[in-house]
């Protein structure tokens, strides 16, 4: 086997130790490994404790980090070909690398080794795998044929934003809702187009459940009627869809499908818990990957002392506890994302209209190199009001997303990393406040505190700026600056006793262009569990997740009204025992033997039904391409990346059976008038009879096959971090977190314990084995089970599997 030479690692590594530790003597690192493969890191200084991070790092996930470093800074053609040249302009497009070095310049000296020493000890290990590329390269490397890069502080900022804040903080609906009214507009007239539209995009259920309300915290969109698309030029369908799939390019399928998306979480306090401690469950859904977007890793040195799992290794543990506190998060649902419609010189598409004058737009030149073809030349263009994410020339517009914590995101990043200092609730208020994306943190100490809070520079918008659709860019709605971390909704130590979140909304009376909140919320499982019992263990506690991740998400809310629409039918009527079928089943999504296919056939008959009702309830009134979104059921088709929700034609449902008695506003009714009950009966009736048709007569032996679920070897945007054999594939689906983590805490101490499948390691050797931590985890993932995260020096040191001494230089 042959390898080119690689350049420079061990000199780039003591070059970078020269020039951030002034010459200082190298100082001795040490990783523990414990029995799950988990790395536990000791250092006096800080650089050195990142040295060992980046080191242990690079020793788990190389391959999947050197995707992760490519894809985060628009690099993946130049190793994989012309494929990904499109993903790779999508993310240039979002990513300004001279703002990023800036920011870093300006950090203090010793956040500032974050990064110097994390990229130093990365280039280590890549030097000792370089050494011996036989046995230490991943067979990934060998198979794509190329071998891993060199890292810099500015590359590891970089995964930061180019792959975790441009992908999952920067959704924005607005122009996929000024599409969906001008569609609508365009096939039932300006009227009754307008009508449907707010049935379908409502700006506020106030029936929709909340985490808390907080006293004092209002929503700053609360106050102010939205004045529409007033103003506005409409859009093209041509450039609609473009948007759209630049969208996907940008974000992925998930995020580019709406806000928000997933994540849940629950805290308990003492007066729920069966044995008096704190409780903080954590299920962040980032996505089913092989390797895990998730690592595991523990930070003992220069006044860090926890365990806990991030995303891709970054320099900061997002979910976790140092024993005193505890800490996770879910999706934000504080708009910090406005996209701003542009009007072009008719003459030349990049000059724009702003404060009565004719602007040209930023242009930065890129040139982007592809694998076994010449360079490509790449333009990125922006306003003042940011990166052009859109063009529609037809109308003579363009769109620019404006997006309130861009030149803050290394000072979020430092927020999140710092939070694990904190000793109590104001310590964590603090590192909350800086900040600036949308994120719901949430809390729990051994004091039995608990406690959330809603983080994000929230823009200051003025009165006439829409919120589900984009502001004019001419200057006549631009901010009025940001509102103060004060303004952001909080709680500590609500009277219930708990919170619970499933991306639900966070207060009362939030708006946002992306969210469809409403009274069918899959938080609503979550709570039900929660209050089935006035004092939970530690284990029903972590059975909540059980609960929701097999839980049919639209059965509560229907059931009901299928057994009052039959209850006048006979007994022996088909629709009365197919009723019967449906009330008698739980709404679990269970296979009790393996037999391939869910329990009873109440999950074929409801599926059916809903089916039917919304067919019969929207074909009718919508164009195609739109009844196709909103007929959608929610159930996941096999192996989709998604986490599950209720789908929107079932709040649609939901509303037209309530008849604006609550929830959204009743703009349009989709009944015309006729009998809600016939309706449920009709779509019973079409349910039995396909089944029949399908199954045979006996209702008793109708059954739905399993959905399996993929740990995909592909990243959200489609670039692989692993070889093209490695998808994992489980089943029946379980809607449960990227990782699963609980941590119990009081005033003796703390314990934790996770899940985050398939394993800690993505490593893989030439001859296509394995390490033995690549898979341990996914029978915790199906079992829905965890392993034990060690928080102390005396707990570590009793479970260490594997133990290195490196020195930072």
């Amino acid at each position: 086997m042959i390898f080119l030479p690689f350049k420079r690692l061990a000199s780039l590594a003591a070059l970078t130790l020269a020039l951030t530790a002034g010459g200082l003597q190298a100082r001795p690192v040490t990783i523990k490994r414990d029995t799950y493969g988990v790395p536990h890191v000791y250092a006096d200084t800080t650089y050195g404790l990142f040295y060992g991070y980046g080191y242990a790092v690079a020793e788990d996930r190389l391959y999947q980090m050197e995707m992760v470093k490519r894809s985060a800074e628009g690099t993946v053609a130049q190793v994989l070909g012309g494929a990904y040249l499109a993903t790779d302009k999508a993310t240039r497009g979002m990513f300004d690398p001279a703002s990023l070095h800036r920011q870093l310049a300006a950090l203090p000296a010793n956040d500032r080794a974050m990064f110097e020493g994390y990229a130093a000890g990365f280039n280590a290990r890549i030097h000792a795998v370089m050494a011996q590329p036989d046995k230490l390269l991943p067979r990934q490397f060998v198979t794509a044929g190329f071998q891993p890069s060199s890292w810099s502080a500015d590359d590891v900022a970089a995964v930061w934003v180019g792959l975790i804040l441009n992908r999952f903080f920067s959704g924005n609906m607005e122009l996929a809702n000024l599409n969906l009214l001008s569609e609508l507009q365009a096939a039932k007239g300006a009227e009754e187009g307008e009508r449907i539209y707010h049935q379908l995009r409502w700006l506020e259920d106030p029936t929709a459940p909340t985490i808390a309300a907080p006293e004092g915290s209002a929503s700053p969109a609360e106050a102010k009627a939205d004045p529409g698309a007033a103003g506005l030029r409409g859009v093209s369908r041509g450039a609609a869809l473009a948007y759209q799939a630049g969208q996907e390019a940008r974000l992925g399928p998930v995020a580019a499908a709406g806000m928000p998306t997933a994540s849940n979480a629950w805290v308990i306090a003492p007066k729920r818990s069966d044995q008096h401690h704190t409780v903080l469950y954590n299920g962040p859904q980032q996505g089913w990957f092989n390797p895990s977007i998730i690592y595991g890793i523990g930070l003992h040195g220069a006044g860090f002392d926890l365990t806990g799992t991030t995303p891709v290794g970054l320099p900061a543990v997002f979910f976790g506890s140092n024993g005193t506190i505890a800490w996770g998060s879910t999706v934000g649902a504080l708009d910090t994302n406005d996209l701003y419609q542009e009007t072009l010189a008719p003459e030349d598409m990049h000059r724009y209209r702003y404060n009565g004058a004719w602007r040209p737009m930023i242009a930065r030149h890129e040139v982007i190199r592809v694998k076994g073809q010449a360079d490509v030349p790449f333009t990125a263009w922006a306003t003042v009001h940011g990166p052009v994410t859109g063009w529609d020339e037809a109308n003579h517009t363009a769109y620019a997303l404006k997006r309130s914590w861009v030149g803050h995101e290394i000072e979020t990043l430092m927020g999140w990393a710092h939070v694990g200092q904190a000793r109590d609730w104001d310590g964590f208020l603090k590192q909350a406040a800086r900040v600036s994306a949308s994120i719901t943190w949430f809390y729990a100490d051994g004091r039995g505190n608990i406690g959330y809070a809603g983080l994000g520079r929230l823009p200051d918008r003025p009165a006439n700026q829409p919120v589900q659709f984009p502001a004019r860019g001419d200057g006549s709605m631009e901010w009025r600056g940001t509102l103060p971390f004060s303004a952001n909704p909080k709680q500590l130590n609500p009277p219930q006793g708990y919170l619970v979140s499933w991306n639900n909304k966070t207060m009362p009376g939030l708006k946002g262009d992306g969210a469809d909140y409403s009274h069918i919320d899959r938080v609503n499982e979550l709570a039900a569990a929660l209050n089935r019992k006035p004092l939970l263990s530690d284990k029903e506690i972590w059975d909540i997740d059980r609960y929701g991740a097999l839980a049919d998400l639209n059965h509560r809310y229907f059931v009901p009204y299928i057994t009052q629409a039959v209850a006048g039918l006979g007994e022996g009527d088909p629709l009365r025992q197919a009723a019967v079928r449906i009330a008698g089943w739980d709404g679990r999504l269970t296979e009790s033997a393996v037999s391939g296919f869910y329990d009873g056939p109440g999950v074929p008959l409801f599926r059916a039904w809903l089916a039917h009702a919304l067919e019969r309830l929207l074909k009718a009134d919508l164009p195609a391409d739109v009844y196709a979104k909103y007929a959608a059921t929610g159930y996941l088709p096999a192996l989709s990346p998604l986490s599950a929700k209720p789908g929107s034609g079932a709040k649609l449902l939901w509303y037209a059976l309530r008849r604006g008695q609550d929830g959204a506003p009743f703009a349009y009714d989709f009944l015309h008038g006729r009998d809600a009950q016939a309706l449920v009966r009709d779509a019973l009736r079409d349910a039995v009879s396909d089944l029949s048709r399908a199954q045979g007569p006996d209702m008793d032996r109708w059954r739905t096959p399993v959905a399996p679920m993929q740990f995909a070897a592909r990243s959200v945007v489609g670039v692989p971090w692993a070889g093209e054999d490695e998808d994992k594939v489980v089943a029946p689906y379980r809607n449960r977190g990227s990782v699963s983590l609980r941590v119990t805490l009081d005033r003796q101490g703390a314990s934790m314990c996770s899940a985050a499948a398939p394993g800690q390691s993505g490593f893989i050797a030439q001859d296509g084995k394995p390490d033995r931590h690549y898979a341990d985890q996914l029978p915790l993932f199906t079992g829905f089970a965890c392993k034990p995260d060690w928080l102390t020096a005396s707990e570590i040191a009793a479970h260490v599997e594997r133990q290195e001494h490196l020195d930072d230089g």
